[in-house]
C-alpha cells in the first residue's frame, strides 16, 4: 500500500496491496474488465514489492488507434487499453501484462532513455520467470483458485487485426507550482520586521507616555526620573508597571505579526513558465487535468519504433498472439453421465500400450473386461 494509504474493513480481498484503486470502464463488459485488471494487478505483485513500486489508480482506457498504455505523475494513474479498436475483441492477457511492465518502468524513469529500457527489461524478465512458475497471484488469486468467466480469453483478437500504432502513449506530469520571486530586503527593513514581529506595532518610548506616568505616580506629575534603580520609588514604579501590564493583557488582544514563511496564499505561487511545455491534450481533444484540476505537461513522447529496444519489445508482444491459451471445452451432459465401463468399451483398440489395460500385470489380461493384451 502506498505511504499514507490504509484500507480499513475491506469487503473483498484485494489482488495487489500496492495498487489502491482499480477502475474499469462503465458498460456491459465492466465485470469482465474488472476481472482482467485484477488479474493483471495480482500477477505483478512480486515485481512491485521487489522494486518498491506503488500505483494509486489502475484504470481501463477506451480502445483507440494511438496507444495501449499511459502513465501519469510516475504512478499516480496508469491507464491500460484492454480491447482492440477495430473489432472490440479482448487483447491477449500476456500482451497487456507486458504493457503494464512498460508503464511500471515509467514510475522509475519517465523518458524512453537507455536507463528506462534497462529497467523495463528487468521487469519483463521478472514477469517471464513468474510465467514459467505458473504464478497468477497470492491467496484467492493463486493458481487454480480463480473461477472467473474467462471471457477475455475466449473472445480474443486475431493476429491479423489492426492494433494501436504505439504501445506507450507517453508520460505526463502536473504543472509544478513554485513561489514567486521576492525582492531582497535591506538590512534596515529586516531589522524593522524583526522588531515588529517581536514587540508588535504602535509602541512608544519607555517613560514617554505622560498619562501612564501620572497613573503610576498616583496622580502626581513628577518631571524627574528615579536616579537609583534600587530606591523605594524605583521599586514602586516597577511593581506598578508590572501590575498595569498584567491587567492590560486581560483587556486587549496581543498584536502579532504572522511569519511570512509559515503562511502562503495562492498569490504567492506561480505555475511553470511557457518554456516548460504546452498543455497536454487527450486524443479526444480535451485538456488533460490532474486530480486537483491543474493542467498537465507531456514529459515523454511516444517511443521511437526504430529504436532497437523498442523493436525487441514489439517482437515480444507479437509472440503473445502466437501462444494463445487453450480453452478447455466443458463435457456434454451425455458424456458426463456415461458409466466408466462404457467408456472403456469405446476405447478398445488394437494397441500394445499397457496403460489401456487395468491390472494387466505380467499376464497381459485386463482385470476388468478380460481382454487379452494384443487381441483385437
Amino acid at each position: 500500500m502506498p505511504v499514507g494509504i490504509q484500507r480499513i474493513n475491506a469487503k473483498k480481498s484485494q489482488p495487489n496491496e500496492r495498487i489502491v484503486f482499480i477502475k474499469p470502464l462503465k458498460g456491459p463488459d465492466e465485470a469482465v474488465a474488472q476481472e482482467f485488471l485484477e488479474r493483471i494487478a495480482a500477477q505483478c505483485l512480486p515485481i512491485m514489492k521487489e522494486h518498491l513500486l506503488s500505483v494509486m489508480t489502475l484504470e481501463e482506457y477506451e480502445p483507440n488507434r494511438e496507444f495501449v498504455g499511459r502513465n501519469f505523475n510516475a504512478g499516480e494513474v496508469i491507464q491500460l487499453v484492454l480491447k482492440s479498436p477495430s473489432t472490440g475483441h479482448w487483447l491477449p492477457f500476456n500482451y497487456v501484462q507486458m504493457v503494464m511492465m512498460h508503464e511500471l518502468a515509467h514510475c522509475k524513469q519517465m523518458n524512453h532513455s537507455r536507463v528506462f529500457w534497462a529497467v523495463r527489461n528487468q521487469y519483463a524478465e521478472g514477469m517471464k520467470v513468474l510465467w514459467s512458475k505458473g504464478y497468477t497471484g497470492e491467496g484467492v488469486w493463486g493458481r487454480g483458485a480463480l473461477l472467473g468467466t474467462g471471457e477475455f480469453e475466449r473472445n480474443m483478437v486475431a493476429p491479423d487485426e489492426i492494433l494501436p500504432e504505439h504501445l506507450c502513449g507517453g508520460t505526463y506530469r502536473s504543472r509544478r507550482r513554485k513561489r514567486k520571486a521576492k525582492n531582497e530586503l535591506t538590512y534596515q527593513e529586516k531589522k524593522e520586521r524583526r522588531i515588529l514581529k517581536k514587540f508588535g506595532a504602535n509602541g512608544v518610548k519607555l517613560g514617554a507616555d505622560e498619562a501612564t506616568k501620572a497613573k503610576l505616580e498616583k496622580g502626581r506629575r513628577v518631571q524627574a526620573a528615579p536616579r537609583v534603580a534600587g530606591s523605594a520609588r524605583g521599586r514602586e514604579l516597577r511593581a506598578a508597571a508590572a501590575l498595569a501590564r498584567f491587567d492590560q493583557q486581560k483587556k486587549e488582544d496581543e498584536v502579532s505579526v504572522k511569519d511570512e514563511e509559515e503562511t502562503a496564499s495562492e498569490d504567492e505561487y506561480e505555475s511553470d513558465g511557457e518554456d516548460a511545455g504546452a498543455e497536454a491534450v487527450d486524443i479526444n481533444g480535451k485538456k488533460l487535468l490532474d486530480g486537483k484540476g491543474h493542467g498537465m505537461i507531456k514529459v515523454c513522447e511516444d517511443e521511437n519504433l526504430e529504436d532497437q529496444d523498442a523493436q525487441r519489445e514489439l517482437r515480444e508482444l507479437q509472440s503473445s498472439f502466437q501462444r494463445r491459451p487453450a480453452i478447455k471445452e466443458e463435457p456434454s451432459d451425455d458424456e458426463s453421465r456415461r458409466p466408466g465401463l462404457a467408456g472403456l468399451e469405446n476405447r478398445r483398440e488394437t494397441t500394445d500400450d499397457d496403460s489401456l489395460f487395468i491390472n494387466a500385470g505380467d499376464c497381459g489380461v485386463c482385470g476388468v473386461c478380460g481382454q487379452r493384451k494384443g487381441s483385437g
